[in-house]
């Protein structure tokens, strides 16, 4: 299959067609010519053939989306989970605040290393024992973070524990284009999966609180019950289906007795094996779209401040709640909540989008990926203004209520552009989703774990006020990314080797 895919990367093909190179054309032409392209045959199998996963029916396919966005839920958890038991980490480990912290951002930049090889390869032989190996391995790493004897330790396993972690944020939305693609209803179930992310990481503090003042388990037991968990959850995966259409297709194939000649070279071609090809796409394809596609490079430093936003968000609540409105530590881990409130409006919010997006597509005549973005143009200025609002409120000389509610609204208006990127991303890279989606988190997660140890510095050394106050002023600038992305996106799709042309 990374032939067929290096073959479209030369030529920008995928359905329905893609900006070319014109010296790369020929070999791929002539495969047109004489009608035997898999990534055609595949592109008329998709419409007519109910093995294709887009062809499934909707109970299958939010069946096996909402297990995948529960392992994400689990997943996103640790590293907020961490952020609540620093303290007690710290009293163990005697170390400065920046040293301990170093075990969640190490977390973070792992789970930016461990898509540039797992996406591409979950697009290559498939997404499913993709998961089951790096669940698994994820427990298995998680035994030698409950069973660290000294920092460092706990900080090295931390960076593997998020290598292999990394497979429930890159793999689960290729699995949501595997299973929708492009079609109206596709929003939805990406909606899920930012929810499920954000319901992981606003869960994760208040859990580990508990676990951290609980005399009868200790920091040690978020670890331990990562164990528990993955250990669980590889199992489960075990007995879900495959869903990459390549090879879905390819295995019903060899199950019928047919001789449909197109069939045949489906089957035929995603069994060919060039062994050094498969390495280089499996070690270079995400950097490589990481490097040389605009698109991702633009939403994924977005992103990446965005995400980085939610921790520092951590990095200043006991600052914020503690400090200056006087709650307990449990009370303001529980704070973070709100951002469950926010993100459960998004995706009631969603069939808006859904509904305009579909009234897009109308009036077009076309399936536009900017439209993706509609709603987003106007809720991404609620991003500088919550900002602003948690800011001038956060000083302790208003309701601590105030500072909760911008934090909600924060957690509505964030997601959705989040979500906008991750079907603007599918609906532009569908044939490599999985390593298009790794592509853009790479720089989101990297920049975020900057922002761990850049929020502890903030927060040491400047008011709450003027924290959250200088991450409003830049955010100002961000918003005009989206503006860019809208209507300049079709050029920029254009000029792309990889991206779909609509």
């Amino acid at each position: 299959m990374a032939d067929v895919l290096a073959e479209q990367e030369k030529k920008g093909g995928s359905a329905p067609s893609s900006a070319h190179s014109e010296p790369l054309q020929s070999d791929l032409e002539a495969r047109r010519a004489s009608n035997t392209t898999p990534l055609d045959v595949l592109e008329k199998i998709r419409e007519t053939d109910e093995a294709h996963p887009i062809n499934w029916s909707l109970w299958k396919k939010w069946g096996v989306i909402t297990v995948y966005c529960l392992l994400q839920v689990y997943v996103t958890m640790t590293s907020t989970m961490y952020v609540s038991v620093e303290t007690f980490i710290q009293e163990r480990f005697p170390s400065t605040t920046q040293v301990v912290t170093l075990g969640q951002s190490m977390f973070i930049i792992g789970t930016a290393v461990g898509p540039v090889f797992l996406g591409p390869l979950s697009d290559l032989g498939g997404r499913k024992w993709v998961y089951v190996g790096s669940i698994l391995v994820y427990a298995i790493f998680n035994i030698g973070c409950a069973l660290a004897y000294n920092l460092p330790m706990l900080i090295i396993f931390c960076f593997l524990v998020g290598v292999a972690g990394s497979t429930a944020l890159s793999n689960v939305a290729g699995t949501i284009v595997d299973l929708f693609g492009a079609q109206d209803g596709a929003g939805q179930p990406m909606a899920l999966f930012v929810l499920s992310s954000n319901y992981g990481a606003s869960l994760g503090s208040p859990i580990g609180e508990w676990i951290g003042i609980n005399s009868s388990m200790g920091w040690r037991w978020i670890f331990y019950m990562n164990i528990i968990w993955g250990g669980a959850f590889a199992l489960i995966m075990c007995f879900m289906p495959e869903t990459l259409p390549s090879v879905v297709i390819a295995r019903a194939v060899k199950k019928r007795d047919t001789h449909d000649p197109n069939a045949e070279i489906v089957a035929a071609e995603l069994t060919k094996v060039n062994v050094f090809q498969e390495i280089r796409f499996v070690l270079t394809m995400a950097l490589r779209i990481m490097f040389t596609e605009p698109i991702v490079i633009f939403l994924g430093f977005y992103n990446g401040f965005a995400y980085g936003l939610l921790f520092l968000y951590l990095d200043g609540v006991f600052a914020v709640f503690v400090d200056n409105n006087g709650l307990s530590y449990v009370g303001a881990s529980l704070s973070y909540l709100n951002f469950c409130v926010g993100v459960t409006c998004m995706f009631i919010f969603v069939p808006v989008q859904t509904y305009l997006f579909r009234k897009d597509r109308i009036k077009h005549g076309k399936h536009r990926p900017e439209a993706r973005f509609l709603t987003s143009l106007v809720t991404v200025w609620l991003f500088p203004v919550t900002l602003f609002w948690f800011a001038f409120t956060s000083n302790g000389h208003t309701s601590y209520w105030s500072p909760i509610v911008a934090g909600g609204v924060l957690g509505f208006c964030d997601p959705l552009l989040w979500l906008g990127m991750l079907n603007y991303l599918g609906d532009t890279y569908s044939n490599v989703a999985g390593s298009a989606v790794a592509a853009f988190l790479i720089p989101s997660f990297l920049i975020a774990a900057a922002m761990c140890h850049a929020g502890v510095a903030m927060f040491e050394n400047m008011s709450s006020t003027w924290a959250f106050a200088t991450l409003a002023f830049i955010s100002l600038g961000l918003v005009a990314l989206v503006y860019v992305l809208y209507f300049f996106g079709p050029l920029l799709r254009k000029r792309s080797k990889l991206a779909t042309v609509y």
